[in-house]
């Protein structure tokens, strides 16, 4: 199985969402459970790999195209919500969420 998780911020950027989202992939990860999270360079430097394990967890981040306040467009995100049992997306009224919402079942 496959849990896909998105949300716009995610570690090294510490706060309540980004650590609910690693610590429920961490433990599915323990489990056998594939979760990776596909999130954005909101709020972390822009240098950090677009791929890297934080613990367990398969990170991928994407470049934004622009921002409006805190909605975060990341457009190369789309290709790749794909292949995966569940969606988990973080948070809402964000870019990440609302693309979830129009996958095709």
């Amino acid at each position: 199985m496959k849990i896909l998780r998105t949300i716009e911020t995610f570690l090294p950027y510490i706060c309540g969402p980004a650590n609910q989202a690693f610590q429920i992939s961490q433990r599915l990860e323990e489990k056998g459970i594939s979760s990776p999270v596909f999130t954005t360079y909101s709020d972390i430097p822009h240098d950090l790999p677009e791929s890297e394990k934080i613990g367990r967890v398969s990170v991928h981040r994407f470049k934004s195209q622009f921002k409006i306040m805190r909605y975060i467009v990341s457009a190369g995100m789309l290709p790749h919500l794909k292949n995966f049992d569940i969606l988990h997306s973080h948070n809402y009224r964000n870019f990440q969420t609302d693309s979830g919402f129009f996958l095709r079942a």
